[in-house]
């Protein structure tokens, strides 16, 4: 399965496919934890004139950070991949999927909005927008429940959703004179096998 999304991706640049394995990773991890997962995809962003790169790398650490005492929302959660680009006139923005044990968690077109909104209320404190990709709109990407048995939706989720997701374009870089590190590209950690 693996070799297959390797072969319909073999025009990404070395960065982007180690980015897309990792996010596959995610995923394939995610359904060994639960036989079902459920995926919510929301793009975080803000207001014209109250976003910049460290704003964004900030928030979306506290979003995070703050996942662990917001159980109402982030219960259940098994897995994260969240990509920062930045648009036209500077406008920086990501975008997120997270991944919840599918047993639990029903209905995430609401969770997603869930998240969106605690994105704009408490993270960005009115600052920041948000859009639920969980919408009729976006019923081809396979943002639904996802049983571990069905192969061709994991695979539409990991070649539509996920190689958006590890695109290259929009990329940000750190060209403000500082050295500060910015984290473009994140997921969960995936436990590694153990040499034997």
């Amino acid at each position: 399965m693996k070799k297959e999304n390797k072969q319909e991706n073999k025009k990404m640049s070395r960065k982007e496919q180690r980015r897309y394995d990792s996010a596959c990773a995610v995923i394939d991890n995610s359904l060994k934890i639960d036989s079902r997962i459920s995926v919510a995809r929301v793009d975080l962003y803000y207001k014209k004139g109250k976003g910049s790169l460290e704003k964004i790398n900030n928030d979306l650490d506290k979003l995070r950070l703050n996942s662990r005492s917001k159980p109402s929302i982030f219960k259940d959660q098994i897995g994260y991949i969240i990509k920062i680009e930045k648009g036209g006139s500077d406008n920086y923005h990501s975008h997120a999927l997270f991944i919840f044990k599918g047993h639990k968690v029903r209905k995430h077109k609401y969770r997603a909005e869930q998240i969106g909104r605690y994105w704009q209320e408490v993270i960005t404190k009115g600052d920041g927008a948000y859009y639920n990709c969980n919408t009729k709109e976006y019923k081809k990407y396979n943002l639904d429940i996802i049983e571990r048995s069905d192969e061709d939706a994991t695979n539409a989720l990991k070649k539509n959703v996920l190689g958006y997701l590890c695109k290259d374009e929009q990329s940000i870089k750190n060209n403000d004179g500082s050295d500060k590190k910015i984290k473009e590209f994140r997921c969960s950690a995936v436990a590694k096998k153990k040499k034997a």
